[in-house]
């Protein structure tokens, strides 16, 4: 049986490619899904024959058409041998034979491919289910992921926010690691957690607390979270790396949520736990192309000569991971402050600019950091 939801969602994919409206019937001869909205829930006598009789496809001519039936053909849809609805094309037979039958094919393939993810999908519970949706589905709807939430009996409106955690080298199995997140005592029925395709574990943590509260202390209480967790890897001398997303209370959300988290992955590279909302500065300017950063910063990078290039890395590389803290950068750097100051006199000097008392100054000298690092 084909679902209405999935229907409609073929023919808004199928309508991309062909004039011809197309008609979905089910196995009752009712039209579920259609180009012609207005033909929705209308009974199909050709498709209803179909169904029940032997025959696979038919025919309608001009002359038949008065029969209640558009001129077109329609055609059985089969999966596994088995009759599930019925696709018809409205026009000239002669003309629209070859069309229908590509969208028949198109129809089952599509079919095919959703009840292989069903299939695929039976061997998890449901939790599993719906972060297997969100992380790798590239055609949910809302409905889909609704029926999950309905069915876990969780707040589709809950706070949450994703946690990525890469556990490098080790020796202990990602389930073992997984049910240290889920035996926490600190671990919600409102939390679900899984192991991603490249072996990563990702946990969408609910987060209760009064909007007034919640910036100030999601943080904490993600450590609290984690404590027990990140004492067992330790003890267990497991290197890893935390990435925490943005906060969402919209499911829809969520995988853009969690492909932040692996932004952060791919592009901190180094241990311990870092917040999104840290680096989304960078994360913006890791979106602009490089043709705008060259329309911007070309003259300088030329000009100023491979010498100021590399202290200027190296020393707003150490501010920035520090938070413009001198004495901290220093001590990142291995060398005196007083040596730090001097490398950073000699690149205000030269730009005009101060990143430790201007803000506007401080944004392009790291927009400019960030595009040597890319060149």
């Amino acid at each position: 049986m084909i679902d209405r939801l999935f229907a409609e969602r073929l023919i808004d994919k199928l309508s991309q490619f062909t004039e011809y409206n197309i008609n979905i019937m089910d196995e009752d001869g009712i039209i579920i899904a259609s180009r012609m909205k207005e033909r929705v829930g209308s009974f199909h006598e050709v498709a209803f024959q179909l169904m029940k009789g032997d025959e696979d496809s038919r025919v309608v001519t001009k002359e038949d058409s008065d029969k209640g039936v558009k001129c077109g053909v329609n055609m059985v849809v089969h999966v596994n041998k088995r009759k599930e609805g019925v696709v018809g094309l409205s026009g000239d037979p002669r003309e629209i034979m070859p069309v229908a039958k590509i969208v028949k094919m198109s129809v089952e393939l599509m079919l095919e491919y959703e009840s292989y993810k069903f299939e695929s999908l039976r061997k998890y519970n449901l939790k599993e289910q719906l972060v297997h949706l969100i992380l790798y589905s590239d055609d949910f709807v809302r409905e889909d992921l609704t029926k999950y939430i309905v069915a876990l009996n969780l707040e589709e409106e809950m706070v949450r926010v994703p946690i990525l955690i890469e556990c490098k080298d080790s020796a202990v199995s990602g389930e073992k690691l997984r049910m240290l997140l889920e035996d926490n005592k600190f671990f919600s029925r409102q939390d679900f957690v899984d192991i991603t395709r490249e072996g990563f574990l990702v946990i969408f943590k609910s987060i209760d607390c009064p909007i007034g509260y919640i910036m100030q202390d999601y943080k904490y209480m993600i450590a609290e979270y984690l404590a027990s967790f990140l004492q067992y890897i330790r003890n267990a001398d497991i290197k890893s790396s935390i990435y925490i997303g943005p906060l969402q209370n919209d499911i829809m959300y969520y995988r853009q949520a969690y492909l932040y988290c692996l932004w952060m992955q791919k592009n901190i590279r180094k241990s311990g736990s870092f917040y999104f909302y840290d680096y989304i500065v960078k994360y913006l300017e890791s979106m602009a192309s490089m043709t705008e950063f060259h329309t911007i910063f070309l003259m300088l990078r030329q000009k100023l000569g491979q010498k100021f290039i590399d202290n200027y890395l190296e020393t707003i590389g150490a501010l920035i991971e520090n938070e413009y803290n001198l004495n901290k950068a220093s001590d990142w750097l291995h060398v005196h402050k007083n040596t730090l100051v001097y490398r950073l006199d000699k690149i205000r000097e030269i730009l005009n600019m101060n990143p430790l008392s201007k803000n506007s100054d401080r944004e392009f000298m790291e927009c400019f950091y960030y595009y040597l690092l890319r060149k």
